[in-house]
């Protein structure tokens, strides 16, 4: 594949996803750059994010949603994702990585990535569903 030229555009798209917010979608990239770029449109971002995604700077992840999301690939993360109000809670630690070791140990497979999102309520939303006057 041919290499990416560098573009402001580019390195602002990647640094959206480094920001540590967990994974974002194209939409939520753009809304974040839209102040900086006021004439970059929705589809150089989706173009630039598929592109990151080929080229291996970027994780593609679909979620419960059916919204695509992107995360810088050196963010290795597992996320909590309520199904309400849509709040994403990074796990500190990864619960796969003693699995990967052994899975691999055990048959064989020389593993490249993994993820794990588990979706439910959050508190908040639990505690409202239980008392709606709640906030």
């Amino acid at each position: 594949m041919a290499e990416l030229k560098h573009t402001r555009q580019r390195a602002a798209i990647l640094q959206v996803l480094s920001e540590g917010e967990g994974p974002r979608s194209a939409e939520e990239v753009f809304s974040a750059l839209h102040d900086e770029f006021p004439n970059l449109a929705l589809s150089t971002v989706y173009r630039n994010l598929e592109r990151f995604s080929q080229e291996g700077l970027v994780r593609k992840e679909s979620f419960n949603d059916g919204v695509i999301r992107y995360t810088a690939t050196q963010e290795h993360g597992h996320y909590l994702i309520c199904t309400v109000c849509d709040k994403k809670i990074r796990l500190e630690h990864c619960p796969l990585s003693d699995m990967e070791k052994e899975l691999a140990r055990d048959t064989g497979f020389e593993i490249d990535s993994h993820s794990l999102t588990l979706y439910g309520k959050c508190p908040a939303c639990l505690a409202h569903e239980k008392d709606p006057r709640k906030p």
